[in-house]
This record gives structure tokens, sequence and C-alpha cells, in this order.
């Protein structure tokens, strides 16, 4: 029962129980379970070099307020570098730069959703997401995922049977948590359904800069105009500067702003200049990217490769294309998540059940597993602490 002195809102809001699991007792020895940048992505020496330059520099804009709309540099340079990954020009009007993106995803909840309007997210989805929008009052649709991302066919069923969703949430690349990627016939088809029927699409692309193989798939606001595409630089430089960013439809621009306004005034200066001062180095950024992909295929490869060596016929995995996850099914219907988390935790593993990204509290059989932030040795052990978990549950029902 809540606090009759808190709001609606507050009572609605849900705890994490990654976070609350890890902040309980001791942290486990090694973790599957976060979506971190591993130390030894961070560039180190380059923040440190432009952080003396603006600050020995006594670079005022560094530390001064800037406008809730954003460093007007860092804008024009992200408008050029989405103008390039959409194949057309956004103008630096429609970038609006974020305390990472997860503010992002709010703002757009608070401007868009009444209570009882209808928001359509991929499920799983995001749970970031799902705490962001769920306090509007808003009713969480979840549309059903395979290999190729959201199914739009049945978001299409739902759409043609007098569903009126106001938006649609999704991670079209390396979705957190399926890893999955949304196809290109199906971005196609949710861009139509969106025309036809007069929904914004927020398109979440934390990742897609961190693709390690396979072909690149234009985003879904290349393909429709009442898109809300969210981005930053917590993936591909330090989540603590938290300079994210979002490109709106025009007419969407100025309520974002205002809702901005009332949140934090503005992102963090320092940060915004830091960010700018790493985009004016395009050689570096190139490199940069290049060292990621590196170090995340790696890391993939070596958890899908213990995985098929420890835990065949156990545990079913996809292997990813990009991002920072894998989505794993039990395939013993005995061992449930729980279950299996629980065994783990005390061999000193920390895991986060599916049912974490779930709208209904399903997936009771599935893992969202990172790969981010441990060594291919680390990875090789979690996944051998996971078997010895494995085999604990499965001789004791015996």
């Amino acid at each position: 029962m809540s606090d009759p002195r808190l709001s609606q809102r507050s009572a609605s809001m849900r705890p994490s129980a990654l976070r609350e699991m890890l902040s309980s007792g001791d942290p486990p020895r090694l973790s599957l379970a976060g979506g971190l940048p591993p130390a030894e992505a961070f560039p180190f020496e380059a923040l440190a070099g432009i952080a003396a330059e603006l600050l020995g520099g006594h670079d005022v804009r560094s530390l001064q307020y800037t406008s809730a709309e954003g460093d007007p540099v860092l804008r024009a340079q992200v408008a050029a570098l989405v103008s390039t990954v959409h194949r057309r020009e956004v103008p630096p009007g429609r970038v609006v730069i974020t305390t990472g993106s997860q503010q992002g995803i709010d703002l757009v909840g608070r401007v868009l959703l009444d209570p009882g309007d209808i928001a359509i997210v991929e499920d799983p989805t995001y749970v970031g997401a799902l705490r962001a929008l769920v306090p509007t009052g808003a009713r969480i649709v979840g549309i059903a995922c395979d290999g190729e991302g959201m199914r739009t066919e049945q978001l299409e069923a739902h759409l043609a049977a007098g569903m009126r969703p106001k938006l649609a949430y999704l991670c079209a690349n390396f979705s957190n948590p399926s890893g999955a990627t949304l196809s290109a016939a199906r971005r196609v088809h949710l861009a139509e359904l969106s025309s036809r029927y007069g929904f914004v699409v927020v398109e979440d692309d934390q990742y897609g800069r961190l693709r390690f193989r396979g072909q690149h798939l234009d985003p879904i606001a290349s393909l429709a105009d009442d898109v809300v595409y969210l981005s930053g630089f917590s993936k591909v430089v330090a989540p603590g500067l938290r300079v994210g960013y979002l490109v709106a439809p025009q007419w969407l621009v100025r309520p974002i702003v205002l809702a901005k306004q009332a949140a934090d005034l503005a992102a963090s200066s320092l940060g915004q200049r830091m960010v700018s001062r790493l985009l004016d180095r395009p050689d570096w950024w190139d490199e940069h990217l290049a060292a990621l992909r590196d170090i995340y295929a790696t890391r993939a490869d070596a958890l899908c490769a213990a995985i098929d060596d420890r835990l065949v016929g156990r545990l079913r995995v996809r292997p990813p294309e990009g991002g920072m996850f894998v989505w794993a099914e039990i395939v013993d219907p005995a061992v449930t998540a729980t279950a299996l988390i629980a065994a783990s935790r005390a061999r000193g593993l920390a895991l986060v059940p599916g049912s974490e990204f779930s709208t209904t509290n399903t997936y009771d059989h599935a893992l969202r597993l990172s790969y981010s932030t441990l060594t291919p040795a680390q990875l090789a052990e979690a996944v051998g602490l996971m078997a010895d978990a494995f085999d604990s549950l499965t001789s004791s029902s015996r």
C-alpha cells in the first residue's frame, strides 16, 4: 500500500529488480546483468586533454548555463552526424541535447501521453522506457518480437481492429534486451503504419554505431516524418558525461524544450563541450568506434562460444551482430529464471531475469545476458558458474 501523501504518478513507479538486487548485500564477483561499457572503452586520455584545454583556458561556456535546447555548436554537429545516417538533411533546429537519452524518452512521454492513451512497445522492451512511460497513466501495449524485431504484422492487426496508439517505442538496432534488429522490411512497414494511423515512432538507437558484423540498415527516421530519433554518447564515449540527444519533428520540438526547461534547465555544459571537441576529431572518432566494435565483437563471440561449450541443450541464444546483449532462453521447463538466478548468485554471479523487461511479467524462462563488462576469460568463468548452477538445480529435482 502506497503512502497517501504520495502522488498517483509516484505510486505507479515500479522498482528495478536489477538495481535492487545489486544494492542488496555484497556485490557479486561477476555480472552478466548490467549493460555498462567496460573501463577500457573509456577515452580517458582524450577526455583528460580536452578537460585541461577547456578549464585551463577558462572556457566560460563549459561551466555556465546553456539553453535547454543544448550547446549550439554540438547541436550543429549532431545534425550533421544524423543527416549522414538518415540520408537526408536534418536541421540543427530539430535537435535537442538531453541529459542522457533516457531523459528523451521521459520528455516525449510527458508531451505526448495523457492518462488512458495507448503507447506501443516491443515485448520484451527496454526497462527504462517502461519506467518513463508507465507514470504518464498511458496504457502500455506490448507487441511480440522475434529474431527480426517487433512483429509489425501483429501491430497492424491491432490497428485494423481499432487500436489508436499515440506512440510506438522500440530499439530498432540490437534491442535492449533481446539483441534483435528490426528487419528492413519491417522498418518500411512500421513507417507506413505510422503514416497511415497517425502515431509517432520513438526510435531509440543507442547501439547502432556498435554493429560489428552484418549490414547497416537505414533508420526508421529515414523512412517517415513523425519519428523521434533518440541516441547519445553514453555507449560510445562515457555514460557519466550524461550527453544524449533527440531529433524530433518540428511540431514537437517546442513542447519538448518547454518540458526540458522544467526538468533540468539544460544538460551538462561541460559534458557537451567535451563531446563537441571529440566530434571535431573525425579521424580519432573513427578509430575509437572501430576499437569499441572490436571489444564487443570479441566478447560476444567469447560468451556465445562458452555457452555452446558448457550450456548446450540448456540455454538457447542467438549470436548478436552488435550492441551489448543476448537474449537467453532456458530450455528445461522445470528450471525457472528465478531459480537459476538465485543459484548463480550463491556462486558469485549476477544475472537479470527476462521478466524485468516484460509488459506482462512473462519470460520466466528467459534471461538478458550482457557481455560488455567482462573479459573473454571472465565470460567463460561466468558461464561455468551458470553451468554449476544448472547442475545444482537439475540434481536437486531428481
